[in-house]
């Protein structure tokens, strides 16, 4: 892996960098402790979260709005309160939308000299191209957070339906229930297939791939990005509570349709 440290101590850091690992806490932990040594290098010694020109966006799982996106780009206009440094991580950054994405590229391409602009994700595929070309990558060794669903099992299901087979859904009906009263855990599950199987299109491991990712794999880019696109609008949906069995069987014939087509 690149060596920070070296980067912070000969003053030869990028102004933006992309941190990857399927570990998300880790990402902004990680994140968090690199800026905190770029501001120590530079003799600015404050705590993170007291310090003015750590600026952080943290959504969690949600997805991380145009707005935010907005306010965050008007502050890189402003000068750092200790006349040095100032730096931005976007945790999560795979959960922002293509009009957020857009709107960073601009910032990024006219940064100051005193702005640092850290991405974090689980996926760096996620992220636009034309982001990532501007971005020095680190890959972090992290281990995965557990899953509190059985993704194996959730991707068979869904390889089968998108395989035409959508009575594999109704024979399968009792392990989506199991989530209803956790809803979040079944849509972060979903979310997670579809992320691997956007990994997989892109790195075509042949050797490691579960089987059924691999089925899901043969999916058109568009359609994946709609899926994955339906699944952030019902998550923001549970908040309203929204019908669990209707937005479960509007993924599921989402999928059974574009295998379809």
């Amino acid at each position: 892996m690149i060596d920070l440290n070296r980067q912070i101590n000969q003053n030869t850091l990028s102004h933006a960098y992309i941190f990857e690992s399927a570990n998300e806490e880790y990402n902004l932990d990680y994140a968090l402790n690199f800026a905190k040594k770029i501001f120590e290098n530079k003799g600015v010694f404050v705590d993170n979260d007291l310090n003015p020109d750590l600026y952080i966006i943290d959504k969690g799982k949600d997805i991380i709005d145009i707005q935010s996106i907005r306010t965050l780009l008007k502050d890189t206009a402003l000068k750092p309160s200790n006349n040095i440094i100032k730096i931005y991580i976007i945790h999560n950054s795979h959960n922002m939308r293509t009009e957020g994405f857009n709107a960073m590229l601009k910032t990024l391409e006219e940064l100051k000299n005193y702005n640092i602009v850290i991405f974090t994700t689980k996926n760096k595929d996620l992220l636009l191209p034309t982001i990532k070309s501007r971005c020095q990558i680190i890959r972090l060794d992290a281990d995965e957070n557990e899953n509190k669903i059985d993704i194996s099992k959730l991707a068979e299901i869904l390889a089968e339906v998108y395989r035409g087979n959508i009575s594999q859904f109704y024979q399968n009906k009792a392990f989506f229930e199991i989530y209803k009263s956790e809803a979040d855990i079944m849509f972060d599950g979903l979310i997670d297939v579809f992320d691997i199987v956007l990994k997989e299109k892109y790195t075509y491991n042949q050797d490691n791939t579960d089987l059924n990712v691999k089925k899901l794999s043969t999916m058109h880019l568009d359609h994946i990005e709609e899926v994955i696109n339906l699944l952030y609008t019902i998550k923001i949906g549970l908040k309203n509570n929204i019908n669990y069995d209707l937005a479960i069987e509007e993924v599921i014939f989402s999928i059974y349709k574009g295998g379809m087509n």
